[in-house]
């Protein structure tokens, strides 16, 4: 079973929608603070799309072209569900790709020389799908290198874990915070964590040890990053973080 994938994931976000309102209205607020520049790209590239389930249509129907791909073979039909009629509505094209667009990085941004990439929610979960916590860490900085001079942002899963309680709904969770990124951390990964996460997790009434996804360092040092509460289920929750990198 694909660990962030395939029908089940897809039949839990659709299970789980009412409960991921606040959520998604945080990242659609991220989402819509996207800075201006100079040459304002008018396609987007979306690497790890699955189905859109937490990109409003809204925000896509500000670009004359949307590329999605992703290695789940249910992704791109859902997507085009989800999302195809309102991109049609506003003349947007859409073209969506099952692919390994992480191990086709360099092609793809040839491809697409001018377009802005978001990566949605995949790079938190390379720790899944790589043999070893260090291999994964290698494999997101590399990737994170490679988008040197390119304006792209990301989305993506920071720590897991349970919680005391449920939290869902945009009374319970907590408000979207910001931050920015710090200086590469010169001490090991069991050290003290950041501030952020001392408070994201007393705001989340965390319970146990939450699983690092290892992007702690997937935005340089000096870019504005904004702190999302997930509730992915009952009990369990994902602390997101979401940043844009202008070249």
């Amino acid at each position: 079973m694909n660990p962030s994938g395939g029908l089940f994931w897809h039949w839990h976000a659709w299970r789980h929608q009412a409960q991921w309102t606040a959520t998604c209205a945080d990242i659609a607020q991220w989402l819509g603070q996207m800075p201006p520049s100079k040459d304002q790209a008018r396609e987007l590239v979306i690497l790890g799309a699955s189905a859109g389930w937490m990109v409003p249509s809204s925000w896509l129907q500000g670009f004359a072209t949307v590329t999605t791909f992703d290695l789940d073979r249910w992704a791109a039909p859902l997507f085009r569900l989800r999302h195809g009629a309102a991109l049609r509505a506003c003349d947007t094209t859409l073209q969506c790709n099952t692919a390994d667009a992480l191990s086709d990085l360099d092609a793809i941004l040839q491809a697409h020389p001018r377009a802005l990439v978001l990566f949605d929610n995949v790079l938190g979960q390379l720790r899944f799908h790589t043999p070893s916590v260090d291999e994964a860490s290698r494999r997101i900085e590399t990737i994170t290198s490679r988008m040197h001079g390119r304006r792209w942002g990301s989305v993506h899963d920071a720590f897991s874990g349970r919680t005391q309680g449920h939290i869902q709904g945009s009374a319970s969770a907590p408000t979207m915070q910001r931050s920015v990124q710090p200086r590469a951390r010169a001490f090991s990964q069991t050290a003290t964590r950041p501030v952020e996460l001392g408070r994201f997790s007393r705001q989340l009434h965390a319970q146990g040890e939450w699983l690092d996804h290892l992007t702690d360092q997937v935005f340089p040092a000096g870019t504005p990053v904004h702190h999302i509460a997930w509730p992915y289920s009952p009990g369990y929750c994902h602390w997101l973080q979401a940043g844009w990198i202008n070249p």
